[in-house]
């Protein structure tokens, strides 16, 4: 059941309604919100439900054993946790990359491979909830909260369905304090989170699934059938695709859970404005890159033991970026490119020149050169990330390679493509650059309607919408990770 499925709108207005007639009952509204978020995940895969259930009580025992520093063992029952956690992420995400990496091992060295074969189903939202129980343990080893003592309260943490599935990765002390008295009395900015709804909507199904049915996975797939042109195309395509699939789903799942009283971590912030790539990873997947950021750049030292360490620490991280996308060979590359491209910001960074002004007010002549430095580093990292994303989208190295040999050096000559895929990217584009404008005016209308106008213009957009999608709405990205 997908945020984008009928069959989720009608559960979504029962749990809803459910969820503020039963807060003058707090046990019995946070009972229902566990239940809620059980039966939706459950409609994926019963057993899935099993690991996110097991998953979560030994992360509340662990937190505790932690806190209490029981038998004097506080660190080594946190690396135990940490090692507990990664082991189960590492078996359903990474067993068979390390089983083929262990038999061709074997095979070289003159040993038979007798690793065995194990058909192994990725339960959907692993890579997110562990990231959660992770931060939880880790938040609680280094005193910056104190543990819950209630599995109930816990359990909710870790699946609250409208986060469950693809994140945002909310920390567990911003989370746990809105379950406390029956949470929140009112729906904060009601029309924001409805306008993120619509919003997420539209990413998903009109923009971005148009584009995958219609240029991205042709194209991705048999390049050599299109020109340089079309591929370079579909490479900017495919930036658009990724992240008003991604943004659009963090747009439904902070809409959703606002409607319930919840506050969610902004996960996205207009990244493809950047100027260079460490903007980009500030405003990318936030969620994400924080949580890189605190518990793995800084806890290897982050900036703090000189610059060749720090080099190490940013491709480390970057790295392990990637491989938290999947265990292939695709993944660490996009993610090693990612690092080479923040090691040699901070390299240049590092070394440059710092020369302050004095003058507050800038002469037109170093206005204008600030102007077209801004383009400049625009352009490059804009250009960097959507070249990176091919290695990304193609599941192997070699197909990847050759799509951009494709694009440089295309056998087709220019050929005739439907002109409207173009006005649908240029749409996209523009979407992009005013979308908190749009953002800020849409909802400012939903205030301004009468309640009845305000119900027709709600069923009125979201049919729009479904209708304007394709007939086949692909799955979102994020789920596969």
């Amino acid at each position: 059941m997908s945020f984008v499925q009928v069959e989720f709108f009608a559960f979504f207005a029962v749990v809803l309604i459910l969820n503020w007639f039963l807060k003058r009952w707090p046990l019995i509204w946070r009972l229902f919100l566990l239940f809620s978020s059980y039966f939706f995940y459950s409609i994926w895969n019963i057993y899935f439900l099993l690991i996110l259930f097991l998953t979560s009580l030994f992360n509340f025992l662990s937190g505790l054993a932690i806190s209490k520093n029981f038998f004097g063992a506080r660190k080594p029952i946190f690396i135990f946790s940490v090692i507990a956690n990664l082991t189960v992420l590492g078996f359903f995400k990474y067993y068979d990359f390390f089983r083929v990496s262990a038999e061709a091992f074997l095979t070289k060295i003159g040993l038979p491979p007798t690793l065995p074969f194990l058909q192994i189903v990725l339960p959907i939202g692993l890579s997110f909830y562990i990231f959660r129980t992770i931060s939880y343990n880790a938040d609680v080893y280094l005193g910056k909260i104190s543990p819950t003592s209630s599995v109930l309260d816990f359990l909710i943490y870790v699946a609250f369905f409208p986060q469950l599935l693809s994140g945002p990765i909310a920390r567990a002390g911003d989370f746990l304090v809105q379950l406390k008295d029956g949470g929140a009395k009112k729906i904060n900015d009601l029309y924001g989170n409805f306008t993120l709804i619509f919003l997420g909507l539209f990413k998903k199904l009109v923009i971005s699934s148009y584009l995958v049915v219609n240029i991205t996975d042709d194209v991705f797939a048999v390049p050599e059938n299109y020109s340089s042109l079309v591929i370079l195309l579909s490479v900017f395509a495919y930036s658009l695709v990724i992240y008003f699939d991604f943004s659009g789903y963090t747009d439904l799942a902070i809409g959703f859970a606002g409607l319930m009283g919840f506050r969610s971590p902004i996960n996205f912030d207009v990244p493809y404005l950047s100027l260079n790539i460490q903007d980009f990873w500030r405003r990318w997947h936030i969620t994400l890159s924080s949580w890189i950021r605190d518990y793995v750049y800084i806890p290897l030292g982050g900036s703090q033991k000189g610059l060749m360490r720090k080099y190490f620490n940013l491709m480390t991280a970057m790295i392990l970026v990637g491989l938290w996308h999947g265990a292939a060979t695709h993944f660490i590359i996009w993610g090693g490119l990612h690092g080479m491209a923040l090691v040699g910001y901070h390299l240049y960074q590092d070394r440059k020149k710092v020369n302050f002004s004095s003058k507050v007010i800038l002469k037109p002549a170093k206005k204008l050169r600030k102007t077209i430095s801004n383009l400049f580093c625009w352009f490059i990292t804009f250009n960097f990330v959507s070249f990176a994303w091919i290695f990304f989208r193609l599941e192997t190295t070699e197909n990847a390679f050759k799509f951009i040999k494709t694009l440089f050096v295309s056998p087709k000559s220019i050929e005739a493509f439907q002109v409207y895929i173009f006005y649908v990217v240029i749409i996209g584009f523009l979407f992009f650059l005013f979308e908190k404008e749009i953002v800020r005016y849409l909802t400012i209308f939903q205030e301004k309607l009468p309640i009845i106008l305000w119900f027709c213009f709600a069923i009125l957009i979201i049919i729009l919408i479904f209708k304007l999608s394709p007939e086949v709405i692909p799955t979102f990205i994020y789920f596969g990770f």
